[in-house]
């Protein structure tokens, strides 16, 4: 158990990965030093010795650090056990012989005896034996056990060979019956141009034809190249082609020359063809695979004596049937709830909500929770607009928006989460958008110059294709698409969808002087449109296209991009390349066709997912590169890492909160209104940052005569320091712009004249931004009338220390100047909005969530991307980035300590109520008592702030907080 903890912490990790580049050095050194050894045999050479000496004690040396290495490297990973267990040995037997060939060599060059040199040249000669088997069965580690035997040409084994000899028996058999079919001669040729697809068109191509040979049209085949024709129907003996893949390997004039050469069924494939007539089919053919767009909901498996009541549970099963997989045992009520939180609304269960949980003995207590996860709709909009800014490349700032050449729709995107509109509607409205969404396909304008395929229409084409049909339309935009059966054709006819103009088709930059008819990849299985429509008229055609029912693929691909975001690996992977086959297509029918009957509601897909026994199955730990092997085999949830907005909201909710302004708020009670003033500074004329020092502020205002005050609150904050006066009276200060103060002033106030006033400071060494931003609320006795009063551009300003007097009412400030707003509470590009600057602070956290924040340097290292283009999958493994910005980086450190005088100034020294607790609120459990006695010496009876940073920072360190298991 230790261990196991151990090897998923990162520094385990990163050690662990240290080894393939520890491990060369002696191999390098031994052989190196096995050689020159050789060459002093009969006592030649005398003046190797040093050298041998030092390289092999190096040897020896890095050969016990890969070793240690290794074993850290292969602790927790997923390897063969059996070439696991021979490298291992191999690799320890290695370092211990060539630590005794060092130990000889020493006793043989103090002794002088020749049988300690003996001993000695017999230990390196076995080590260098061991180490290249141990190197063998490593390299079948990395990269299979057949990483050099699979290119010997008796194991080469081609694309479909099977099918073609199936193919050519069959064409055979007929032949001797008489002449062929014309059912026959298309098979016959359909055949061949897939042999052309796969082995040919990389140099025979369209957009590749070396010697002036196209092998993708029946014209271009019996044109032949610059040489003249090629085939001659009819005769094979005679055609250059079937002398050119009849050639020896190596040939000057083989085909194909890249590549391994044809079988010989597949050469008697092609030399049928010809004898035949070299018949061409009107049949088009598939390179690729493409998964069918129609959609049938698949029937459930039989029920057994299981008796699962969830569908995804009876396609699991049959599926584990199928892999003779047991059922493990569910996961425990802990971890269900953290994995269920995080995975819904993105954040832990406080320990409250879990002890109730654990302690509920409800049978349907799962389904109840994930109902009421399911109805904070706050709470799950802000966690799913992370994906869904991924998804649609929206974001708050960055490339485009200086420009104007870039829109938001966050406002848009947040109320669709939050309302829960039917995916069908989602993608019409992003498709033929309103003002509101129209960000999406609207495309970057990039500064400078901008190649053909990242014109704003292309990029239109490529991000619906991409996100709402799992297609790769970027390599097509360029030429014919080399990884599937897009051409350049069917790019730029999406891309004319999006065109108030006629679209000049450009292969790889060079203009091809044709337009492109707008049109739709699967125009033929969804319905065509209509090139003489206009822009918002074929807008509104696609929108419709796109989103009917019919349209399986588009209903798949979210489908399977949810079933990755709560299962760590899609049914379908890469989730950008939905022709891939699924592991489980019937599951991935059935959720896809279960979506469209229940009106596109994305929530009870989330809910179907999330109620099963599948998804409540334990984690499997394995590697990004395993789950995406196409000898994936579903066994449960991948254990996944946190988000970089999931990680900084838990270390809010553990420590102290990482963010305290957002860039977007979505909340029914926004911020206060006030402007962020500041001293009105000039140069040249011209508002410029205000230079560090201190500046004054006041502002006089009245309070009818006759009214009485029954409530009155402020709210005030500055940056960078600030001290704010009310009649004369301090009644706040504060250095921390995020930390708003709220404080109660009804004594402080009188009827008639009253006065603000500030001393404000700018730190720093140059001119930077500053501000003082504040609120007052007066509410009257009887009516309940309120007067406010705000920082604005009323107020008055001086960079010179004032005469005494001028914090109290009547003082003469005439000779004072403006003061300048530099933003406002609800709109700043600054400081954000504060979400804390509210005097009501019902139904909010006391954090902002990260998915509202303008991207930083801590998210960015973290793994937010900077959407610009579209992301849908996350980088997850650990960086060495991240371990740095995880150690030493400052932005954690900063919030560490701040929660870390957060708990020192909640619990003082109730020490061991204060360790229970953190315990309960970062992992949903109690110490085990092995870890509170090691937190309680860690910590003085009167712990200090660094004392109770080091115990936070092993506790967000833990695999057990960074990972949903």
């Amino acid at each position: 158990m230790f261990f196991d903890t151990l090897s998923e912490l990162w520094l385990w990790q990163l050690l662990g990965r240290m080894h393939p580049l520890i491990v060369h050095f002696p191999i390098g050194a031994l052989l190196i030093a096995f050689l020159l050894e050789m060459l002093t045999l009969g006592g030649q050479r005398p003046e190797l010795r040093s050298g041998i000496r030092w390289l092999v004690y190096i040897g020896a040396g890095t050969a016990l650090m890969a070793v240690l290495f290794g074993l850290m490297l292969a602790y927790g990973g997923n390897y063969s056990e059996t070439t696991l267990f021979y490298h291992r040995w191999g690799g320890v037997a290695t370092a211990v012989l060539a630590s005794a060939a060092s130990w000889f060599m020493y006793r043989a060059e103090r002794t002088g005896k020749k049988r300690d040199g003996n001993l000695y040249r017999g230990a390196l000669a076995t080590t260098v034996l061991v180490l290249t088997a141990a190197g063998h069965f490593g390299a079948s580690l990395t990269h299979g056990d057949d990483y050099i035997t699979s290119v010997l040409p008796w194991n080469y084994d081609s694309i479909a060979e099977g099918e073609f000899d199936e193919l050519l028996t069959e064409v055979s058999r007929h032949m001797e019956m008489g002449d062929l079919s014309e059912t026959y001669k298309n098979e016959l040729n359909v055949g061949v141009r897939r042999i052309f697809a796969h082995s040919c068109y990389r140099c025979h191509d369209s957009d590749e034809a070396e010697g002036g040979l196209v092998l993708n049209s029946e014209e271009a085949v019996m044109e032949g190249g610059d040489g003249g024709s090629v085939i001659i129907p009819g005769q094979p003996g005679d055609s250059e082609l079937m002398r050119r893949i009849t050639l020896p390997k190596g040939h000057d004039d083989v085909m194909p020359q890249k590549g391994s050469s044809l079988t010989e069924g597949q050469v008697e494939l092609i030399r049928t063809w010809i004898e035949v007539g070299a018949p061409w089919s009107d049949e088009e053919v598939k390179t690729f695979r493409e998964a069918p767009i129609a959609l049938d909901k698949p029937p459930l498996p039989p029920d057994t004596e299981s008796n699962f009541q969830s569908p995804i549970d009876r396609f699991a099963n049959a599926y584990f049937e199928e892999h003779d997989i047991s059922w493990p045992e569910p996961v425990d009520d802990r971890t269900f709830m953290r994995r269920v939180y995080m995975d819904i609304i993105g954040l832990m269960p406080e320990p409250r909500e879990m002890q109730e949980f654990v302690e509920d003995p409800s049978p349907d207590k799962r389904d109840t929770l994930i109902d009421a996860l399911l109805s904070q709709k706050h709470d799950y909009a802000q966690h799913w607009l992370t994906f869904w800014n991924d998804l649609l490349r929206n974001d708050y700032t960055g490339t485009g928006f200086i420009t104007g050449g870039r829109e938001q729709i966050t406002d848009w995107l947040y109320d669709a989460l939050y309302h829960n509109k039917p995916y069908d509607e989602m993608v019409r409205e992003l498709t033929n958008p309103g003002e509101a969404s129209d960000g999406f396909i609207r495309g970057i304008e990039w500064r400078g110059a901008v190649n053909a395929s990242q014109t704003t229409e292309m990029q239109a084409a490529q991000n619906i294709s991409q996100s709402f049909l799992g297609l790769n339309l970027k390599c097509a935009s360029c030429h014919d698409s080399f990884v599937s059966n897009l051409t350049l054709d069917d790019a730029y006819s999406f891309a004319a969808v999006f065109s108030d103009s006629a679209l000049a088709i450009q292969r790889c930059e060079v203009p091809t002087g044709d337009t492109a008819k707008a049109g739709f990849v699967y125009s033929e299985e969804l319905g065509e449109i209509d090139e003489s429509l206009s822009k918002d008229e074929r807008l509104e055609r696609l929108a419709e296209v796109l989103s009917q029912r019919q349209n399986g693929r588009l209903y798949r691909t979210i489908a399977n991009r949810y079933w990755e975001l709560l299962m760590g690996r899609g049914l379908v992977e890469p989730v950008d390349e939905m022709d891939n086959i699924p592991w489980s297509q019937d599951m991935l029918d059935w959720l896809a066709s279960d979506l469209i009957d229940h009106k596109y509601d994305l929530k009870r897909l989330i809910a179907m997912i999330v109620r099963s026994r599948t998804y409540q199955l334990p984690s499997v730990d394995i590697s990004r590169e395993e789950a995406q092997s196409e000898e994936y085999v579903f066994r449960g949830p991948l254990r996944k890492r946190l988000t970089a907005e999931q990680f900084a909201d838990a270390v809010s909710q553990v420590a102290a909160p990482f963010y305290y302004s957002v860039a977007y708020s979505p909340y029914e009670n926004p911020p206060a209104e006030a402007d962020w003033i500041w001293f009105n500074s000039r140069e040249n004329d011209r508002p410029s940052q205000p230079p560090p020092g201190t500046y004054y502020f006041r502002h006089d205002f009245d309070i009818p005569d006759g009214r009485n005050i029954a409530k009155a609150q402020l709210l005030v904050t500055a940056d960078e320091a600030y001290k704010l006066y009310l009649n004369s009276s301090l009644v706040s200060e504060g250095n921390d712009w995020r930390q708003v103060d709220r404080i109660a002033v009804t004594k402080q106030l009188k009827t008639g004249k009253n006065v603000l006033a500030a001393e404000g400071t700018n730190g720093g060494t140059i001119p930077n931004p500053a501000g003082i931003l504040l609120n007052l609320r007066v509410r009257f006795a009887g009516d309940g009338h309120e007067l406010e009063m705000r920082s604005s551009e009323q107020w008055r300003a001086t960079d010179h220390r004032p005469s005494e007097g001028w914090k109290a009412p009547g003082f003469d400030d005439r000779e004072w100047g403006s003061v300048r707003s530099v933003g406002n509470s609800r709109e700043s590009g600054h400081w954000g909005q504060l979400l804390n600057f509210t005097h009501d602070r019902r139904n909010q956290l006391e954090f902002s969530r990260a998915s509202l924040v303008v991207n930083d340097d801590f998210l960015k290292a973290m793994g937010r991307p900077t959407r610009e283009n579209i992301v849908t999958n996350r980088q997850t493994e650990a960086t060495l980035l991240q371990a740095l910005e995880l150690t030493n980086g400052e932005k954690l450190n900063e919030v560490i300590g701040r929660g870390a005088k957060r708990w020192i100034r909640e619990y003082d020294q109730a020490q061991d109520e204060m360790i229970e607790q953190l315990y309960l609120t970062a992992y949903g459990r109690a110490p085990q008592a092995k870890e509170a006695r090691i937190a309680r010496e860690r910590l003085s009876p009167d712990p200090g702030k660094e004392e109770m940073e080091d115990l936070l920072w092993a506790i967000v360190m833990n695999p057990e907080f960074q990972l949903i298991y």
